[in-house]
């Protein structure tokens, strides 16, 4: 599992890297997770590919399905864990299953996937199937662990950084990545990534900007969205994030360091990565 870990921090370190140097090497979000998926892959395809039944299974997945469900606005509102867990358990009626944008799988849920179920483990690794991986769910110490890593990345340019959508979005990605961590009695590592290339817009209202509202966010600061019902927003403690910024303007390049204010001491490969950064 460290040599899993060191792979999956210093292919992030590197897209983070290659961003502060060459922000315009990127001009979609897509780009970004074609970058990090690369930079984790590198290097490491004996560590993050498992070889079973002559068949080599990577260990690395893009849009990898949760294993819980919700309603993506309530994502916003956020969701009470004494109260919803059931609500967002699979067997639930409400809402539906997401996607991770990058998802990390554990060695050892393939080792047992292929024990427990041999004719048809690739579709059960897949999960695509909500039914399959409710059979699975009757294993819970097992099925809380089948993911070592949840990431979920955005990407703030010239065009978006005046959408106050960027933020809700930021907030949603925390909310789905805490619910993750939940599920999984704190077994997943949840990453949040959120990369700008953009100088800060200012707003005709006047307002703060919404660049400056991300970066209070991620430092811990509450905020409140430009909406009038006031409601305050913390980054909530079990997800790690990580505001990358660099961009070009009339004044040349501007490139900061990396934002990760973290201070869950519970979470030590948290820490870890924020010393590799």
């Amino acid at each position: 599992m460290k040599t899993i870990d060191e792979q999956v921090f210093n292919g992030i370190r590197k897209t983070i890297n290659r961003f502060r140097e060459k922000p315009f090497n990127y001009f979609t979000e897509a780009d970004i997770h074609s970058s990090l998926l690369n930079d984790i892959m590198t290097g490491g395809s004996d560590v993050l590919s498992v070889r079973k039944n002559n068949i080599s299974i990577s260990l690395v997945h893009q849009e990898y399905p949760t294993n819980f469900r919700f309603k993506k606005k309530q994502l916003l509102e956020g969701y009470n864990w004494t109260y919803n867990e059931e609500e967002t358990s699979l067997n639930s009626k409400k809402g539906a299953r997401g996607n991770f944008d990058l998802a990390i799988l554990n060695p050892e849920f393939i080792e047992k996937s292929t024990i427990k179920y041999p004719n048809e483990y690739l579709y059960h690794l897949i999960n695509k199937d909500a039914e399959m991986a409710k059979i699975r769910m009757r294993d819970q110490d097992t099925f809380k662990k089948e993911l070592l890593y949840a990431i979920e990345v955005k990407f703030i340019h010239y065009r978006n950084a005046r959408h106050k959508a960027m933020i809700e979005e930021i907030i949603k990605d925390n909310e789905k990545l805490r619910l993750a961590h939940c599920h999984s009695n704190g077994f997943i590592n949840p990453i949040n990534l959120i990369f700008c290339s953009s100088e800060k817009k200012e707003r005709s209202d006047k307002k703060i900007p919404v660049i400056e509202k991300i970066k209070s966010y991620v430092q811990g600061r509450p905020i409140e969205l430009y909406d009038k019902l006031n409601r305050s927003y913390e980054r909530p403690i079990q997800v790690l994030m990580i505001f990358t910024e660099s961009f070009i303007d009339i004044k040349g390049k501007t490139t900061t360091k990396p934002i990760a204010n973290f201070n869950n001491n519970n979470m030590k490969w948290a820490q870890e990565l924020i010393n590799i950064l």
